[in-house]
């Protein structure tokens, strides 16, 4: 099962690439950022006064995947690292933005992110996969918004190897009863106004995706309520 944002896919791009055994196959989830980033500018339920961007993602994609956002119609944007000096900066630059009255693409992480990217890796991207319309957590399906592995590498591609075993798979709720993930994921409401957040969701007893990681933003409010 292949998780992951652009950040991982290119680790499934060589795997798939690189004459995998008979047996293998590949369950691809991956998902791509920018059809992300449109279904919540159209959907138009926050406003947005500037994007802190994922740095590992332009990492592999370059940062020209996010002009589109950018410009008069469009918010300041930031590429950071994850260490919390990179966010601080992040902040800092998002907020100098504002006050000049620019809406830029700038890159704070220059020493791993390129502005082309890593070119090898969105080659084997291109050969390994192909994009398809899925849906998410908390959105609609959205347009070309995942990775699906491509025609070429069919032998290896769990959904149609395992088609016969998987249309009799049960239907499985996303989230339990009361769990407002998708809306805490659209920046609708915060962790806190989930009513079901430290009482019958917490890290011990996740009710929802958002709880379960430590990445999550209801896991990281939880530890740090205090």
């Amino acid at each position: 099962m292949a998780i992951g944002f652009e950040t991982t896919s290119p680790s499934t791009a060589y795997a798939l690439l690189h004459d995998p055994p008979k047996n293998f196959s590949v369950l691809s989830c991956h998902r791509l950022l920018p059809p992300a980033l449109k279904a919540l500018f159209a959907m138009g339920e926050v406003r947005i006064d500037g994007l802190i961007q994922p740095g590992h993602v332009a990492t592999i994609t370059g940062i020209d995947i996010f002009n589109e956002f950018a410009g008069p119609k469009g918010v300041p944007q930031v590429v950071t690292g994850f260490e919390p000096l990179d966010l601080l900066m992040g902040v800092y630059m998002l907020a100098k933005q504002v006050k000049e009255g620019r809406s830029e693409v700038e890159n704070e992480y220059a020493r791993v992110v390129r502005p082309e990217g890593n070119p090898k890796a969105r080659e084997m991207l291109a050969r390994a996969f192909k994009a398809e319309d899925r849906a998410w957590r908390g959105f609609p399906v959205l347009p070309l918004s995942s990775l699906e592995v491509a025609d070429e590498l069919q032998d290896h591609n769990a959904r149609l190897v395992y088609e016969d075993i998987l249309k009799d798979a049960p239907k499985v709720k996303e989230d339990m009863g009361g769990c407002r993930c998708g809306e805490v994921l659209r920046g609708i409401i915060r962790s806190e106004e989930c009513p079901a957040f430290g009482k019958g969701c917490s890290p011990k007893r996740p009710m929802g995706p958002c709880m379960v990681s430590r990445e999550g933003s209801c896991n990281i409010s939880y530890r740090y309520r205090e």
